[in-house]
C-alpha cells in the first residue's frame, strides 16, 4: 500500500493528534484547583465539568462519527475535528463563570469526539499485521504520556506565568496546524473501496447489529466490561491527582507541573511500550497470557495507588505515583490492538465508538463525578481529608476489572479461531 517510511509518518501524525486530544483533559487535572478557586466552585461542580458535561457528548457524538468513519473519509473527518477542537480550546480564554467553562468542556467533546475513531480505524488499515499492529498501537497510545508534558509541564507554567485561561488558549493553538497537515500529507487507504461497485464496502451493519455481534461473542462482551471498569477507575482518578497533591501537600502548579509532567510522561512511556513490545515479543499467539498479563498489571496499580494517598510527604505520594502509571498504560496497547481482531475490520470504528460509548459515559462521566460528590459529602466528617477516601473508594472497581480482564482469558484463543475461520470460508 505504501512504504514502511510513510507508514512511521502517518503513526507519527495520527499520535500527534490524539495527543492533543487528550492534552487539554491533563490541562483541565492539574488546573481544577486554581479553576475551583477562582470561580468559587465545589468538588461536585469540578465533578460535573470533568465528568458527565464531557463525557455525555463526547461519548453519544462518537457513535455517529464513527459510523461515518466506517463508510467515509477517514482523513477529512479527522482535519475537522481536530481543527474544531483547537478552535474550542481557546475559547476558554473568555470564560467567566461555571456555566460558560461547561459550555466551553461540551464544545471541545464535539471536536475530539471526531479524532479516535477514524484515526483507530485508518491505524488498523495501515498496519495489518497483528504484530506490526500491536507495535503500532503501542506507539499511537503514547499520546496519553506525551500529553502529560503539553498538559502538566507547559500548561503548569503558564498558569503561574499568564493564568489558567491563557494556558488553555495557547494549548488549542497547535490544533489548526495539525488540522492542515493531516489534510495535505495523510493518505485515506480506502478511497478505491468507496470509489469502487462494492456497495460502500458493503457496511449494512447497523449499531444494533455491532451491539449484537459483541455481546454474543464472550471475548467482547467481557472485555467490554473489563473497559468500562478500568476507565471508571483511570479516568475517574485522572481529574484529582493533582487537587489531591495540591490540599494536602501544598504543592503549587509550576511544581507539582513538572512533578506529574515527569511522572505520567516517563512512566507512561514505559508501561505503554513495554505493553505494546513485551507483548509482541514474549506473548505472540498466546492472546490468553496477553490478557492474564493485562489482569496482573491492573491488580498490581492497587497497593500503589494506596500509598499515594496514604503516604505522609509529597516526595512519598509522588514516587507511589510512578508504578501505579506504569502498570494502567501497560495494558492499553495490547488491548486496544486485540479488540480490533476480535470484530470485522468493516466495523472497527463503530466497535470502537460502541466500547467507549459505555467506558466514557460510564467511566469519565460518572467517575470524576462520583468522587466529587462523594468528597463533599465527607468534608464535615473529614475536611480535606475527604478527597483522599473519595478516591480510595475507587480500588473496588480495579478489582472488578482485574476479574473481567482475568475472564476474557479463557475465551479469547476460541474466539479469535472462530473469526479467522469466518474470514478463510
Amino acid at each position: 500500500m505504501c512504504g514502511n517510511a510513510y507508514k512511521r509518518y502517518v503513526l507519527g501524525i495520527l499520535t500527534i493528534v490524539f495527543t492533543l486530544n487528550y492534552a487539554d483533559r491533563a490541562l483541565l487535572g492539574l488546573l481544577l484547583q486554581p479553576i475551583k478557586a477562582d470561580l468559587n466552585l465545589s468538588d461536585t461542580q469540578l465533578g460535573l465539568l470533568t465528568g458527565i458535561a464531557f463525557a455525555l457528548f463526547y461519548s453519544t457524538l462518537g457513535l455517529p462519527i464513527a459510523r461515518w468513519a466506517d463508510r467515509g473519509d477517514r482523513v477529512s473527518i479527522t482535519s475537522v475535528a481536530i481543527g474544531l477542537w483547537g478552535v474550542t480550546v481557546m475559547l476558554c480564554l473568555f470564560v467567566t463563570s461555571f456555566v460558560q467553562l461547561v459550555a466551553a468542556r461540551i464544545a471541545a467533546s464535539v471536536g475530539e469526539a471526531g479524532c479516535m475513531p477514524p484515526t483507530y480505524s485508518l491505524l488498523g488499515d495501515y498496519f495489518p499485521a497483528p504484530v506490526e499492529r500491536t507495535r503500532a498501537m503501542a506507539i499511537y497510545w503514547l499520546a496519553n504520556p506525551l500529553c502529560a508534558v503539553l498538559g502538566f509541564v507547559g500548561g503548569g507554567w503558564l498558569n503561574d506565568k499568564y493564568g489558567w485561561r491563557v494556558a488553555f488558549f495557547v494549548l488549542g493553538l497547535p490544533g489548526l496546524l495539525v488540522a492542515l497537515m493531516v489534510k495535505m500529507t495523510v493518505a485515506e487507504p480506502r478511497v478505491q473501496a468507496i470509489k469502487g461497485p462494492q456497495k460502500q464496502r458493503e457496511l449494512s451493519s447497523s449499531v444494533v447489529d455491532v451491539l449484537h455481534i459483541l455481546w454474543n461473542q464472550h471475548s467482547s462482551r467481557h472485555l467490554i466490561f473489563a473497559l468500562i471498569l478500568f476507565f471508571t477507575m483511570a479516568l475517574g482518578l485522572a481529574p484529582w491527582y493533582a487537587a489531591f497533591m495540591m490540599r494536602m501537600h501544598g504543592m503549587g502548579t509550576t511544581e507539582l507541573g513538572l512533578w506529574l509532567g515527569a511522572i505520567f510522561s516517563i512512566g507512561g512511556l514505559i508501561g505503554t511500550l513495554s505493553g505494546g513490545f513485551v507483548v509482541a515479543r514474549w506473548f505472540t499467539g498466546n492472546e490468553r497470557g496477553q490478557l492474564r498479563l493485562s489482569a496482573i498489571a491492573i491488580a498490581s496499580a492497587i497497593p500503589s495507588f494506596s500509598a499515594f494517598l496514604l503516604l505522609p510527604t509529597k516526595q512519598q505520594a509522588l514516587t507511589a505515583l510512578v508504578p501505579l502509571i506504569v502498570a494502567l498504560n501497560f495494558v492499553i496497547a495490547p488491548t486496544f490492538a486485540l479488540l480490533q481482531r476480535l470484530v470485522d475490520e468493516k466495523i472497527r470504528a463503530t466497535t470502537l465508538a460502541v466500547v467507549m460509548l459505555f467506558s466514557n459515559l460510564i467511566g469519565m462521566g460518572a467517575g470524576p463525578q462520583i468522587v466529587g460528590i462523594t468528597s463533599d459529602v465527607l468534608r464535615p466528617l473529614f475536611g480535606d481529608d475527604s478527597l483522599r477516601y473519595a478516591m480510595l473508594g475507587m480500588l473496588s472497581v480495579a478489582l472488578a476489572a482485574t476479574y473481567y480482564f482475568w475472564r476474557v482469558g479463557a475465551t479469547v484463543e476460541s474466539d479469535l479461531s472462530t473469526i479467522e475461520h469466518t474470514q478463510l470460508a
